[in-house]
């Protein structure tokens, strides 16, 4: 029963306007909140993608920080809790600035621990619809931190810093 009421009332945030959902998140958090996410690939080339219940589009797995927490620390319980995987962290995280929203999100590379079947990768919280391995070029229809980020990945492929202000 507290798995529906939960997964109802991010559906119900979810619904509200993007004004109205910034405007509550400002209200109930600190100035800036900080954020982790991964972008994980497996050996096909094929990321990690998961539809969020309180989102529209898919996005790359993460969320916030708890306070005092580190981003490493952060990505790996997430991952824990939303799907119950541990990975393998790249030692050089990407960091993306968004000035409107007033977020940190810092994005790590990784691939899935030694044993992990990609393919039993399931969702294990209330707070994700669905979880599937998409080819790059091919993404579904993503929302918008994640968006970010792949302006960021294009950008340090082509030589640019690993940090992005938008």
């Amino acid at each position: 029963m507290m798995k529906f009421a939960q997964r109802f009332a991010l559906r119900c945030f979810g619904a509200l306007p993007r004004g109205v959902r910034r405007v509550i998140v400002r209200t109930i958090s600190p100035t800036w909140t900080s954020g982790a996410m991964a972008i994980i690939e497996r050996d096909d080339g094929r990321w990690l993608m998961v539809r969020a219940v309180y989102r529209k589009g898919w996005s790359f797995p993460g969320g916030l920080l708890d306070k005092g927490e580190n981003p490493e620390r952060a990505i790996h319980r997430e991952l824990r809790e939303e799907l119950n995987i541990a990975v393998v962290l790249d030692p050089e995280p990407w960091v993306v600035f968004d000035t409107v929203l007033r977020r940190v999100d810092v994005v790590f590379r990784a691939e899935l621990a030694p044993g992990i079947d990609p393919d039993a990768v399931e969702v294990t919280s209330v707070e994700l619809l669905d979880v599937g391995w998409f080819d790059p070029d091919h993404a579904p229809s993503l929302e918008t931190e994640t968006s970010d980020v792949l302006l960021l990945r294009r950008r340090v492929v082509e030589g640019g810093d690993a940090v992005l202000v938008v």
